[in-house]
């Protein structure tokens, strides 16, 4: 959750009650069935779930093109339920050996390192994915109503201030019918739609920060423009 840290200490209450939203956020998608539009497939049960705070944990117990799809949707639909909550979240998905003992609570595995960096190092609200996450996903194929590819390469924006052309979800795509205004969306227009109850106006946000609702903004702009 971005902004989690400072949120906390100045108003522990308020930072409380965005956590249970996230959490019921996270609820809510655990419990959906899963359609792929391309196949028809129903997909249940696939992923696992852990929280920390304000960092949730998914991942699935197999590694089968049902498993990647499972993993892409419910972190697309987390992350549209927490911005449904005003939680600005950022996520990254990656593919490898993963070992984990639900009864002790402890796991590890290169992908936990992998999705953290990717999600942490993107200056966004967003979810990118690793090169192979992506090749399962583009295979299957996931795909919106529209029959258009929820993975896109996008130029993503870094820390650094330069931009790596990733594969990220277009979740812009994926939740169009929630999109009632045409772009472009200001990103200061956004965040006070969405985000400022929680973090105060937008005029106080450090620069960094402001960028990110900036590169949202970008991202959602360009991708209600693709007719």
């Amino acid at each position: 959750m971005l902004g989690m840290s400072d949120l906390t200490l100045r108003n522990p209450e308020l930072a409380w009650e965005a956590l249970s939203k996230l959490a019921i956020a996270k609820d809510e998608i655990m419990s959906l069935g899963i359609e792929v539009v391309s196949t028809g497939e129903r997909i249940r049960e696939r992923a696992v779930s852990l929280t920390f705070s304000d960092t949730i944990l998914l991942f699935t117990k197999s590694d089968t093109s049902a498993d990647a799809a499972a993993i892409v949707i419910l972190a697309t639909e987390l992350f549209s339920r927490a911005f449904h909550y005003s939680i600005p979240v950022r996520g990254g998905i990656a593919h490898g050996p993963f070992r984990f003992n639900l009864d002790h609570g402890i796991f590890a595995g290169p992908p936990l390192v992998q999705s953290y960096r990717l999600g942490e190092g993107a200056q966004w609200l967003g979810i990118v994915l690793d090169s192979e996450t992506a090749r399962v996903a583009r295979s299957i194929p996931l795909e919106s109503d529209r029959r258009r590819s929820l993975i896109i390469d996008w130029p993503v924006p870094q820390a650094n201030g330069t931009a790596v052309v990733s594969p990220v979800v277009d979740w812009v795509e994926s939740h169009r019918a929630n999109f009632t205004q045409k772009p472009p969306i200001a990103s200061e227009y956004l965040y006070q739609l969405v985000f400022e109850q929680l973090f105060g106006p937008f005029s106080k946000l450090s620069g960094q920060i402001q960028a990110k609702y900036l590169n949202t903004a970008d991202f959602i702009n360009e991708r209600l423009s693709d007719e």
